[in-house]
């Protein structure tokens, strides 16, 4: 058997003797799956960094019990669909590497970057390029010139784009591709 660290979160919308309650239906939960419970501590009643099922708060609960590995999975799989419990983690104690601490979870607003303070930046169009501009006129079947040149390669430079079909102006780019490749 390996020692495992469960902890969980259960609404604060419980109330001191609900949770206690949940906490010994986990242990026998636990149990039930044959683990064997160990020890099991409340870290204290904290803000959530973000909703969970419409609840702000919740109190945390770290328990340790033994178990065989398939255990686990099934104690994993009885939490996921427990209404009681908000989020819960499993960790082999070795995994968890030490005593746990639980750290509150503060909102840290540096000067100068909350958001009312942020001026809200326009949107600049972005200039389109004139190869978009040209192919463009091409699908069109245009015959504009395209207002500034680009360099092209010397085969492209010995017939203007605007003499060649859609047919033509394929193959010369699948062979200007294949000969890249």
């Amino acid at each position: 058997m390996r020692t495992y660290e469960l902890l969980y979160i259960i609404p604060a919308t419980l109330t001191d003797e609900e949770v206690a309650k949940t906490e010994g239906e986990i242990q026998a939960l636990v149990q039930k799956y044959g683990g064997t419970p160990k020890e099991s501590r409340r870290l204290g009643k904290l803000k959530l960094a973000y909703l969970i099922k419409h609840v702000r708060h919740g109190h945390y609960v770290l328990a340790t019990f033994e178990a065989e590995p398939q255990a686990v999975a099934k104690i994993n799989e009885a939490l996921r669909i427990a209404d009681k419990v908000l989020r819960h983690l499993i960790l082999s104690a070795e995994e968890a590497g030490g005593p746990f601490e639980l750290v509150q979870y503060q909102e840290i607003v540096v000067e100068g970057t909350s958001k009312d303070d942020r001026a809200k930046r326009k949107r600049q169009d972005k200039p389109v390029s004139e190869d978009v501009k040209a192919a463009a006129a091409l699908e069109q079947g245009a015959e504009d010139k395209p207002a500034e040149k680009t360099e092209a390669p010397a085969e492209a430079a010995e017939e203007p784009l605007k003499n060649l079909s859609a047919d033509e102006l394929d193959r010369k780019i699948d062979a200007a591709l294949s000969e890249n490749a």
